[in-house]
């Protein structure tokens, strides 16, 4: 069956900047998105040594290691689906799903002091970036769970593949990465999310991510600001113990849509709240396809929930509210997935 995320690869050119959520008023389930640290410091190419130790550091380049991405693959490994629930196991498609993030190969990691801007080869710096299993954090001081504010990791710009990276857990974590236009994360392993793992901010861009892992969210795993058909891809990854895997922002400012979200060859555990929450009225789309849901998905209890609608305001007017009783929704103009796509491992 042909996947319909080689149909929705088109959408996503670069548009204007998304203006930034406001959390004033938020609660996890309003979908806000978190804006990056005004502090920076600009990777421009080349590689640079990664400090050993997990104190505070700061550096001013990213790495660019030459080791590929198929050194991820032969520390990742692919379990067997147990076909318990749901619509039975089956062995994913395509690629092998990481299900474990490698061993760090600067040791304990290096958190540094401010957000590192990774430059596009346009502004300086390259179009690949691969980190070689690195762990890296920043030194963010704001709570992972106390609303925004957060200092992001890395910002992306333009036109960037990052690769072979890990993020480091909790509050270093900080507000992860934040893409500044079309960008694809590779083999990028999120160890504890604090804030969010990855957030899409510019309308009309693409976020792909691939072979990736997310770790231990509270709240939201991906969060979606930019509009204006803007798209996150998620494919051949692994995301466990999460409020939501992907939401698009339910009070942002100036909101709106179209928002786009493809999920396919995706394994899931520990869902606490649901898969995808998008905006029915803003006229997002969910499209997935090959979700593998530990356990199997409950139906006589709709657990765990997949597609959730909402009714999402802007500028902080009222509160984003979830339709149809908040029920999980199966093949309409919003939540386009059929049960026959949701999968037992």
């Amino acid at each position: 069956m042909k996947s319909a995320f080689t149909l929705l690869l088109v959408i996503g050119a670069a548009g204007a900047s998304q203006l930034g959520c406001s959390d004033d008023a938020a609660t996890p389930d309003e979908g806000q998105g978190g804006s990056s640290s005004s502090s920076s410091t600009v990777a421009s190419g080349g590689s640079t040594t990664a400090g050993s130790g997990g104190g505070s550091s700061s550096s001013t380049s990213a790495s660019s290691a030459s080791a590929s991405s198929a050194s991820a693959s032969s520390t990742a490994a692919s379990t067997t689906s147990s076909g318990t629930g749901g619509t039975g196991g089956e062995e994913p498609l395509g690629n092998e799903i990481p299900m474990e993030i490698p061993t760090p190969t600067n040791g304990d990691g290096e958190i540094r002091t401010e957000t590192t801007v990774l430059k596009n080869a346009a502004n300086g710096g390259q179009d690949v970036y691969d980190f070689n299993n690195q762990k890296i954090g920043v030194n963010n001081t704001a709570d992972c769970d106390d609303g925004e504010g957060q200092k992001t990791v890395f910002e992306v710009e333009d036109g960037v593949t990052v690769k072979n990276l890990i993020i480091a857990g909790g509050l270093p974590g900080g507000n992860g990465i934040v893409c500044k236009g079309d960008c694809t994360l590779d083999h990028v392993y999120w160890e504890d999310v604090c804030e969010d793992a990855a957030t899409n901010s510019v309308d009309g861009a693409t976020m792909r991510i691939n072979s990736s892992i997310a770790l231990h969210s509270a709240d939201k795993i991906f969060q979606h600001n930019a509009k204006g058909g803007s798209t996150t891809i998620v494919t051949n990854s692994y995301i466990a113990d999460f409020g939501k895997l992907w939401r698009s922002c339910g009070d942002c400012t100036a909101n709106g849509g179209p928002r786009n979200l493809v999920i396919d060859n995706v394994r899931v555990d520990r869902v606490k709240t649901t898969v995808a929450g998008a905006n029915q009225n803003y006229g997002d789309t969910v499209t997935i396809t090959n979700l593998y849901v530990k356990g199997g998905y409950d139906e006589e209890d709709d657990k765990p929930k997949i597609c959730q609608e909402y009714r999402a305001v802007t500028d902080h007017m009222g509160e984003s509210e979830k339709l149809h009783g908040g029920a999980s929704q199966w093949n309409t103009d919003t939540c386009r997935v059929s049960k026959s796509d949701i999968k037992s491992w």
